[in-house]
């Protein structure tokens, strides 16, 4: 059975009087995979989603903290520390999420449970340029998107079978897919992937590998654009739209076509391949399907990625228009955006960039990685490749 810890946070932060706001008991479920701990410490965050006001309080007494909220729509946070309660003492960070919880009314419940957090040195998504850019005549260019994977570790790693994969998921539609397989696996249509027999392309600590739509000078048609022909690798494109450099090495296409939604209406992981091409197309596959407005079933062919696979995800979304994130908080409990209304066209040019967490004595940086796109990605940057 999971041990229930009810946890009610109060707020003094607000000017409305107590009798204008709704008391909110959140209950925070230690699951039976992490049986055997007791909640130590921990700090919850509430964040109003249209106001944009954030409360924070860490004064837990008897796992019980009082909330009187203003009404409204709220993403919630927990962060904090399990203690184990047998053998030698051991201490674990977790975390809990919980979105779009609605507070209205005298009293409202709502219930996060809690995950192991725990940082990996690996390969990050470093950037994403996922906008492309403007002509000076002021007609929209898109092939020169890009993404930068780095080597966050202290150690060389090897770049070969590391898949980019695309969410079908939309960031700004929420639907109740079945099977939701949220939990387990990222869901996807569009994946691409580096060759290589296993040691073929090592990276080394702090050093990073970019991959272009078109690894061409895109200087040539577009003078506020970037020369990309110094790109470590190329994606192969739709026909229509695929420009190849034969000095650069192409990915793999496992599935579809990758093009990247300049508006950054999708999410993206880096994973490592487990075993073949071929039994991931066979053992992965599922159908995913919603009910549709005329109260049909729409299916889609899909992909799923275990995600105890996924090294690294990065959710990407506009405020305007944002409904859920489509990984498991565990892998990113937050987004990041270029724009912040529906084809704001403030968006082109920029890109997201992942912060530097600090510098080693050897001078590696170290770049932030928490897990949470929100706090470590720099929203609206100026490309880094750019001149």
């Amino acid at each position: 059975m999971s041990t229930l810890l009810a946890i009610t946070v109060l707020f003094n932060a607000c000017k409305k009087s107590d009798s204008e706001r709704t008391t909110l008991t959140a209950t925070i479920t230690i699951p039976a995979s992490l049986e055997g701990f007791t909640l130590k410490s921990g700090t919850v965050t509430l964040k109003e989603i249209n106001s944009g006001r954030v409360s924070t309080s860490s004064a837990i007494i008897n796992n019980t903290l009082t909330v009187a909220l203003p009404a409204g729509s709220y993403n919630i946070v927990f962060e904090g520390e399990l203690e184990s309660t047998t053998g030698e003492k051991t201490v674990s960070k977790v975390r809990a999420v919980e979105d779009g919880v609605i507070v209205n009314g005298p009293s409202v419940s709502t219930e996060l449970t809690l995950f192991l957090y725990k940082t990996q040195e690996n390969f990050v998504i470093k950037e994403v340029f996922f906008t492309g850019t403007v002509t000076p005549q002021g007609k929209t260019y898109n092939g020169d998107k890009y993404f930068i994977i780095y080597n966050n570790s202290d150690k060389v790693l090897y770049a070969d079978s590391l898949m980019i994969a695309e969410s079908h998921f939309l960031t700004t539609t929420k639907r109740d897919y079945t099977p939701d397989v949220m939990a387990t696996d990222f869901t996807t249509s569009s994946i691409v992937m580096i060759p290589g027999t296993g040691k073929t392309y090592p990276i080394q600590p702090g050093g990073s590998i970019t991959i272009a739509n078109n690894a061409i000078n895109h200087l040539f048609y577009n003078e506020l654009s970037v020369d990309l022909r110094n790109a470590d690798f190329e994606l192969t494109l739709l026909n229509s739209i695929n420009v190849d450099n034969p000095q650069v090495a192409d990915l793999e296409n496992i599935s579809g076509y990758m093009t990247m939604h300049n508006r950054g209406y999708k999410s993206y992981v880096i994973a490592k391949m487990k075993g073949s091409k071929e039994d991931f197309l066979t053992n992965q596959a599922y159908v995913t399907g919603y009910v549709n407005a005329a109260g049909n079933v729409t299916n889609a062919n899909v992909y799923k990625i275990p995600n105890s696979w996924v090294l690294d995800a990065v959710n990407l979304s506009v405020a305007s228009e944002f409904n859920w994130i489509v990984t498991n908080p565990v892998l990113d409990m937050g987004w990041t955006y270029c724009g912040k209304v529906n084809s704001d066209d403030t968006r082109y040019g920029k890109s997201v960039i992942r912060k530097v967490y600090s510098t080693a004595p050897n001078g590696r940086v170290i770049l932030q990685d928490t897990n949470n796109s929100a706090e470590d990605f720099t929203p609206e940057s100026k490309p880094s490749l750019f001149k």
